[in-house]
Formats: structure tokens, sequence, C-alpha cells
């Protein structure tokens, strides 16, 4: 028999918004919260969201929220008797799991054995073929493969590989992602399916053995083998094969005893074949859409579990509700979705959608974490409202400071093959690229407007803003945008209406409020923000960064050579060169590690390494100089002393 032991107070081992969604949940249950911070998460929202919140280290996760003696000492002198894991860092850990058993602490989310016996890939598909449910094939019927991390999730440690020439770097990349990532640098290979689907069922487990779930969740579209958007129910789905795959995950969940939340993942093939792939012993990043479409708190039923309470003896009717996600992270997807870093300048969320997010105007986003800023969840009764809620909810979102996905989640919203429900795990290289829908020159203007009339605060009422009593050119301003030049002038003409010419074509622009504007008859909102230098121009469809520069720049010279310049913000995790080697396009010269994912940067030219510019461990800025390459000149014999 279960005693039933009522959770007082509770420690949130996690950040962002599943931190502050987890003391949501806790303050309508009556229990007080716990959050636990870095350095550089002093004023984080989780941290004041929760009753109390106790400091735990470095910016670094693996020197605070990694470190399961620094959360232990956080809930025993807080007086906690429960930890909530959320997802993602020491979530899946067994030893976090057991030390806290040993200090007398729930902790919520699965036994250590449910999730030793997942943790490995390798050792979850055996348990998925003694029950019976298909796995994915190995490596036999050739390329491409795809090579996995045997523990952890989330997409690390995973490389797709067509050529067995590719084959051992992938695997070098992939062990030490993995290695970084879960402390394990296991690997192994398997079959890449082409065009498959991702389709994962959320399972509940309680500690009376009964185990349930909570219907599935479509989860193809992925970049770097992780998802930005996810929907249930999933569609164009046969009721014969949704029930299949639910029986499936159900005997794997039953095979290993497991209680409180988890996810079992499969693949479906174009043929109609599914295959198991793995089970994620924690809360998934996707609840919320489970939770729209079931009306359960699943973050209350993983406390109530833990408390030694019964799952309900009824699930959730199937219902017509569908919710869709889309996760907004900072990252450019233009730039094979490299992460950025900076401080928001400009948040405001939607209304009308549900959304969970740790940040707001003012939140600095690190190198340290997840690119993830925010959740966007649309429900409703039928999948296309939902699709439209969504796509609305995305063109009102302002967020502005480092570069987002905004406007590639529409872009992907927007996909007719989307539209139709035809979405695989390759679906976001057939999408390509998204467009700009605000012209640049346009925005240039705008932003040209903007600066004028804000020079020409102060001046004598109804003096415009370019007056000179004698013959003067128009004023100017000059722009840099992607290494390009952008030169523009005006006049102000009265109150906010200016005429501004940019590359030759002129422009009306009226500034009619702190967000509307007029540009050529075409009124619209548009959002501006600054960044030093920088301004960024965002519409509901467009975003555009500008760097103001110079009028009079300095003449460009400098030496004969070329440089590696870091594609964006991150912290050296491997040198692989030194000076004075040979290297050829292509070649590696260094490693980068940013928000969990590496970059290895590439040689562009034929030629020999005059400089390493930086060290191992140093943080470094988009543009930043890492490698100088100069000509490769022949090195003469010196001449043969008498």
């Amino acid at each position: 028999m279960v005693n039933v032991k009522p959770i007082r107070k509770l420690l949130i081992a996690n950040r962002g918004e599943i931190a502050i969604a987890i003391a949501r949940t806790c303050a309508e249950m009556g229990i007080q919260t716990v959050a636990v911070f870095s350095n550089v998460d002093r004023g984080a929202p989780h941290a004041r969201t929760a009753d109390e919140a106790v400091r735990i280290g470095p910016a670094a996760a693996r020197e605070s929220y990694l470190r399961i003696d620094k959360i232990l000492e956080a809930a025993q002198r807080t007086g906690c008797d429960a930890i909530h894991p959320g997802y993602g860092f020491l979530s899946e850990n067994p030893e976090f799991a057991e030390a806290c058993a040993a200090a007398e602490i729930t902790f919520v989310g699965p036994s250590p054995e449910a999730m030793r016996a997942v943790a490995s890939k390798t050792a979850a598909r055996e348990i998925a073929k003694a029950v019976g449910v298909p796995i994915v094939p190995g490596a036999e019927d050739g390329y491409p493969v795809i090579v996995k991390a045997a523990a952890g999730g989330g997409g690390k440690g995973m490389r797709r590989v067509d050529r067995a020439e590719d084959l051992d770097e992938a695997m070098q990349a992939a062990a030490r992602e993995a290695k970084a990532a879960f402390g394990d640098e296991s690997l192994f290979v398997e079959k890449y399916i082409d065009r498959a689907r991702h389709i994962e069922v959320q399972i509940l487990g309680d500690h009376y053995g009964n185990v349930q779930h909570l219907y599935e969740r479509e989860c193809s579209i992925q970049r770097r083998h992780q998802k930005l958007i996810e929907e249930t129910p999933a569609p164009r789905l046969s009721r014969e094969t949704r029930d299949a795959m639910i029986d499936a995950a159900l005997k794997i969940a039953r095979a290993i005893f497991y209680r409180n939340a988890g996810t079992v993942e499969f693949l479906l093939a174009p043929d109609g074949r599914f295959f198991f792939i793995e089970v994620n012993a924690r809360i998934q990043v996707e609840y919320a859409v489970t939770e729209q479409r079931t009306f359960r708190n699943l973050l209350r039923l993983q406390i109530e579990v833990a408390e030694g309470r019964p799952l309900p003896a009824e699930l959730p009717e199937y219902g017509n509700l569908h919710a869709i996600e889309a996760r907004l992270c900072a990252e450019s997807a233009s730039n094979n979705f490299l992460p950025s870093s900076g401080t928001i300048l400009n948040w405001r969320a939607p209304a009308g959608v549900r959304v969970e997010t740790g940040v707001e105007a003012g939140s600095d986003v690190t190198i340290h974490y997840d690119s993830m800023l925010a959740k966007l969840i649309a429900t409703s009764s039928s999948r296309q409202d939902a699709i439209r809620q969504l796509r609305t909810a995305l063109r009102k979102l302002v967020v502005q400071g480092p570069v987002t996905n905004r406007l590639y989640l529409l872009h992907l919203l927007e996909q007719p093959a989307f539209e139709a429900g035809e979405t695989h795990t390759s679906f976001i290289e057939e999408a390509g690229p998204a467009s700009n829908g605000f012209e640049e020159a346009k925005a240039a203007a705008l932003l040209t407007a903007f600066l004028a009339a804000r020079a020409a605060k102060g001046t004598l009422a109804g003096v415009r803003a370019n007056f000179r009593n004698n013959p003067f050119r128009d004023p100017q301003m000059k722009f840099e945008i992607e290494g390009r030049l952008i030169d523009s002038s005006y006049q102000g003409l009265e109150n906010n209406l200016y005429r501004v010419q940019v590359g030759g074509v002129n422009h009306a622009v009226e500034l009619r409020g702190a967000a509307r504007v007029e540009i050529d008859g075409l009124q619209l909102t548009a959002h501006i923000a600054q960044d030093g230098e920088l301004f960024i121009v965002d519409t509901a469809t467009s975003s555009h960064r500008f760097t103001r520069v110079s009028r009079y720049p300095q003449s460009e010279s400098g030496p004969d050579h070329e440089t590696a310049n870091s594609p964006m913000p991150g912290q050296v995790l491997r040198i692989l060169v030194e000076p004075g080697k040979e290297v050829k396009p292509g070649d590696p010269l260094l490693v980068l590690e940013a928000m969990k994912m590496e970059q290895t940067i590439r040689a562009g030219i034929h030629g020999r390494v005059g400089q390493v510019l930086v060290r191992i461990g140093q943080v470094v800025q988009p543009g930043q100089m890492l490698v100088e390459i100069g000509p490769l000149l022949d090195v003469k014999a010196s001449p043969t002393e008498a």
C-alpha cells in the first residue's frame, strides 16, 4: 500500500517557462515554491515567480543547474520536501532521483529504475523488441544513416550521414556533443527513414500499476533534430494506426513499471509502418498542446502521482479540439539556424493564444542555455482555425533584440503542404527560406524618418528638422545591412510627414503614433528598437536590422589575408589548427558551442594559418575574428653552409 504524502514545499530545479509553469501550478494547489537561479539569471522572471529563490552558481549549466549537490543544498536550506526537475538539465538523471530519495525529498518524475531502463536508446530498443513493438532497422541497408547518442534526447548527439566518407567525422562530433550534454559518448547507428513522420504518445503511470495515455502528438517539423511545431491530434493518421501506436506505447510503459509523465516516440514511414525510437522519461516541452486538447494539467498530475495519489479512473474523451504549438527561438533561420544572443529590447505577447515564456523586456539571452524563448499554443475546434489563430499570434507578437525565428515559423505555417497535414521530418528542407514581407528600402525610409523626428525634438515649434537659413542639401543618413551600405536623405515637410529618398527612390513617410505609420499611402504597425548603433525595424511580416554608420567611414585597407570569423555567439570548445599549418577550403579550424549545439568553423581558402586569435573556453561574439589565414608561400631551403 502506498502512503499519500502531500507535498508542502517544492523546489523547481529548472529555469525559464517550465519553471514558471510549475510555480503557477503549485500556487493553484497550495504548495509553496522555491526557484534556483544562476548568476546570469538573478533577475529572471522564473526567479521572481516562486515564493523564494536561491542562487546556485555561475552561468555555465554544469556549475549551476546541473549540480546535484547545489540543488539538494538549496532544497534543504529552504525546507523543501519535493523537487520538480522540469525538462532538460537533471530531469532524466537517475542519480539525481536517487539522491533526492536519500535526502528524503520527493522526486517529481519516474523512478530511477525506469529512467535507467530507457536511458540508453539501445537498451530501450531491446525492451520494445521484447514486447513485440517494431524498432528502426539498423544500418545494414546502406546510406543514408543516422548517428545517435545512446543516452539523452532533444536532438543532441545526432547526425545524418549520406556518405561513408563522412561517417567518422559525424561520429566524432556526435560523441563530443553527447558527452557534453549527457556525460555519455556512447553512440549507435540506424537506417535513416526518408520522409518519415515523428509521432509521440503521452503516457502517465502511478504507484498502483495504472498506466494511461493522453493521445498522440505530431512533432515532425524539426531542425537539428529538434522540434519547432507540434500538434494534436496528428493529421492524416488513421484511427487504426493511432490505436496501434498507443497500444505499443502502453506495452513499453508497463514493461518498465513506468510512473509519472513520459513520452514514447515513434517514426511513421511513408508505407504506413511505424517504429519505436525512444522513451523520454520526463515531461516534454510540448506537453501544453496535450493540456489544451484534454483539459488536463499534466504538471498537476505529475505532482499528484509523486504524492502517491492514483491517476483519475477515466480518460478524457477523444473530443474534437485541435491544438498547435510553435516554439519561438533565438536563432537565425537564414543562417543554418545558428543561435543568437543579446538583450530582449522589446517584448509583447499576443492575445488569443496560450503563451508560455520565461523572458520579458530586458531579459538577457545568453549562450549558456537553450535558445527557446517562448511557446505559442493555439486551440480551436478545427485544425484550420487553430492554424489561423497561430499565424495571427505570430504576426502580432513583438520580440526585438536577438534574431528570432518568428517570421520563419509564420512561413512554415503558410506552406500549402502544412495546411494539408503533409508534414515529415524533412519538411523544413522542402519548405525553403522565408521571405521578408516589407521592402528593405521602405524599412530604411521609415527608420530615417523615425531618427529625423527624434532629432527634431527640442527644436522650436514649427521649425522643420532640416531647416537651414542658407542653401544646403538635404540631411543624409547611412546604414549597413548584411554588409551592404544604404544611403538615404530626407526632408521634413510638415508635422510628422517626411519625404525620404533611398537609392534614388522617393518615399512619403508619416509617423502617426507610437507604432502606427503610413508609407507611400500604406498604413501599418511598425516597431523600432535600438541597441547602440543597431536598429531593428519590425512589422507583422518583416524584420530588418540596420547598423547606422558614419557618413565619412575610414578607408578600408588591410593585410593580404583572410580571417575565419564567428558566425554566432559561442564558446570555443576545441582548436584544431596551430600557426603554420596548411589548410584547404573546408578543413576544420575550431569548434564553437552555444545553446547546446556545436558549430565547426572551416577554412574558406587554401592558405597557411597565421594566428589563432582565441583560446579554449573563450566566449566569442558574432563576427569576431577567430583564425587568421595567410597566403600559402613557398618555404625555401636556406643556403648550405660551406
